[in-house]
């Protein structure tokens, strides 16, 4: 019987061919979306939901690509500067968020440099951004900040604090301790039940914690998603 490393690799290998199996079509359907937008009589509208779709599409291989690092060598590291790769997500979901009037707040702290994995930080912001995103009804604000931190529960460990926070309609109690299961969601049929999942996946593969508080108090509802990254 296959070792543990030798399942691992197995798996990876299959992983990989899926992958690129899969990159192929999505490279395809970028290109005619490329394709589409260069269109004269293209409406503004039109213009605007096909710059979605490729987002929508850079998401899907952005997934591919994190699911694929999971079976590789985890321990390839490197130093990010976690507020440049924050605005690199807002850049990616720019268009999105200004479809729906979602103003995003930011406030970084000098600095921010973290030795981590950075494509799952990358799907971790993503995510979070998106949540927040749903959350909210048009016109609603969504505030992220780095900061420099300690961590929560009164350790020595010195790190970054990452805060997602909205205005928008909050979770209920029942609801907050079921967020992290895998395919749990509030959302309905239009919900995968995944995406907090894999952030909380992403964060302890990074080393730290993350935290949620949330209300649906008429006038103060709301949610703050906060994950502390130790330093090195």
């Amino acid at each position: 019987m296959a070792n543990g490393e030798e399942f691992r690799s197995e798996i990876g290998d299959r992983t990989a061919s899926l992958a690129h199996e899969i990159n192929n079509p999505l490279d395809a359907i970028c290109n005619l979306l490329y394709l589409v937008e260069g269109e004269p009589h293209l409406s503004d509208s039109g213009r605007r939901y096909l710059q979605i779709a490729h987002e929508e599409i850079l998401r899907l291989a952005a997934v591919v690509r994190d699911t694929v690092g999971q079976y590789r060598d985890t321990a390839r590291r490197q130093e990010i500067n976690i507020p440049l790769l924050l605005d690199e997500v807002l850049e990616l979901y720019k268009a999105r968020l200004d479809a729906k009037h979602i103003a995003v707040k930011t406030r970084y702290c000098v600095g921010g440099n973290f030795f981590a994995l950075s494509s799952q930080l990358h799907g971790a912001f993503s995510n979070l951004l998106l949540n927040a995103a749903d959350a909210l009804s048009a016109g609603g604000t969504i505030q992220v900040r780095v900061c420099r931190a300690h961590e929560w529960s009164g350790a020595a460990r010195k790190g970054l604090r990452v805060t997602f926070a909205d205005n928008g309609c909050g979770m209920r109690t029942e609801h907050l301790a079921r967020i992290f299961q895998p395919f749990f969601s509030t959302k309905g049929e239009s919900g995968r039940g995944m995406g907090l999942a894999v952030v909380k996946d992403a964060v302890r593969r990074n080393g730290g914690v993350l935290r949620v508080r949330s209300t649906t108090r008429p006038g103060r509802s709301g949610s703050v998603f906060a994950m502390f990254l130790p330093a090195a």
